[in-house]
């Protein structure tokens, strides 16, 4: 083989590697896993949400939360976050036994229930408190109510391999989150490979941010695929005097 041949076939094997994975195969583990969670039967799951915050010259600061999840078909839903203990107390559920959308966080003590249609509130007004948790999983168990989220949001999409994830072989797809208020996130998300389930959600630092500066969600999900769940997990017991 001369030089040039070498060098020529040399250049195709880089633009081989380097090419992106196009954009259809990337969009078609979303779409698919978009699909399974809308087939489902019943959903569990629970998880923690790690955030680190920081600025140059300063600690690190890392915050761990927990959530959990239950559904099951047509809505029956129940969502539960609980905050770090030792950055406080606080506590959040959505719940719905069949009828009517409600919520209670324990910063405010309000009791709400969403009638009338209006369960979507209950989902929008639980972001911030959740650290984004709340619009996660949920938009992809009711995509009739069209919720925004990261899952469902996501885009400039590209598929970046297969890495483990608690053991699980999961697909790793990165892009951009724009949020309807702040700048735009650089976020992945990694999906199981089998059962095409959300395990795992790091929402990066906001383009723009100040050099250094690091604002990081990473957000773990265990789920489990049509669990038996009773009715007595749709129920939520408001604290008394709240």
């Amino acid at each position: 083989m001369t030089s040039v041949a070498r060098r020529l076939l040399s250049a195709t094997v880089v633009a081989a590697v380097l090419t992106p994975i196009p954009a259809a195969a990337q969009d078609d583990v979303l779409a698919r896993s978009r699909a399974a969670y809308a087939a489902l039967r019943s959903y569990s799951d629970t998880g923690t949400i790690t955030v680190e915050t920081g600025v140059p010259g300063s600690p690190l600061s890392v915050e761990r939360h927990t959530l959990s999840t239950r559904f099951r078909s047509p809505r029956h839903f129940y969502f539960e976050y609980k905050k770090d203990p030792n950055a406080g107390r606080e506590r959040l559920a959505i719940w719905c036994d069949g009828s009517d959308f409600q919520s209670w966080w324990s910063v405010t003590g309000v009791h709400e229930v969403y009638s009338g249609g209006r369960g979507v509130s209950a989902f929008t007004t639980a972001v911030f408190p959740t650290q984004g948790a709340a619009s996660h999983i949920p938009p992809l168990l009711f995509p009739r109510a069209e919720m925004h989220g990261p899952l469902v949001d996501i885009k400039d999409t590209r598929v970046a391999g297969i890495e483990d994830v608690n053991g699980r072989r999961s697909h790793k797809i990165t892009g951009m989150v724009q949020a309807h208020f702040g700048a735009a996130r650089p976020t992945t998300v990694w999906i199981d490979a089998e059962t095409l389930l959300v395990r795992k959600i790091v929402e990066d630092t906001p383009v723009g941010s100040t050099a250094g500066s690091i604002d990081r969600v990473t957000t773990t999900f265990e789920p489990r695929i049509n669990p038996d769940l009773d009715d007595s997990g749709f129920r939520f017991s408001v604290p008394a005097g709240q």
